[in-house]
């Protein structure tokens, strides 16, 4: 560390019901398969029961397979536009500015990161993407068309730690 710089405190968080008072796929995402959030989690959870498949991976088949049932065609777009939806815990939207501030202020720099089983494409277009140095969360790969496909990246509860 040359001697104008500052240390560098990392703080890792998670997403749903961490930073946004549920799960992000309920804001929007669900509703609009015209599905309850019950039904929706009911199905992926079966996917784990029955066919003993990683939670993570079984939500998000659930995604894609329920979006071509109900013919809600999502693409990269759709998902970033979800995350407009999204409710935060009191304090969320200006914890960073304010936690920087005192990182400053003790002679810290201060990054924030997400490391989160939710989906990326939706927290990139949340209201606070914008402060995160890195989003490590679950992806999709999109077909030719631009439409959700199969999940590409796949952060577990293993994963996480």
């Amino acid at each position: 560390m040359q001697m104008n710089e500052k240390p560098i405190v990392a703080l890792m968080y998670d997403f749903d019901k961490t930073l946004c008072t549920k799960d992000m796929q309920e804001y929007g995402f669900i509703p609009e398969l015209g599905m309850t959030t019950a039904d929706f989690w009911r199905e992926a959870n079966g996917l784990i029961d029955k066919d003993g498949m990683d939670s993570i991976l079984a939500y998000m088949f659930m995604m894609v397979k329920m979006s071509r049932l109900h013919e809600v065609p999502i693409t990269r777009q759709t998902l970033n536009k979800l995350g407009e939806g999204i409710e935060y815990f009191p304090g969320v939207i200006t914890w960073f500015d304010r936690i920087s501030a005192y990182g400053e202020s003790k002679g810290v720099q201060i990054e924030h990161y997400i490391v989160s089983s939710g989906v990326k494409e939706i927290i990139d277009g949340s209201a606070i993407a914008k402060f995160f140095k890195k989003i490590y969360a679950c992806e999709f790969k999109y077909d030719y068309n631009g439409l959700i496909e199969w999940p590409k990246i796949a952060v577990n509860y293993t994963a996480k730690t």
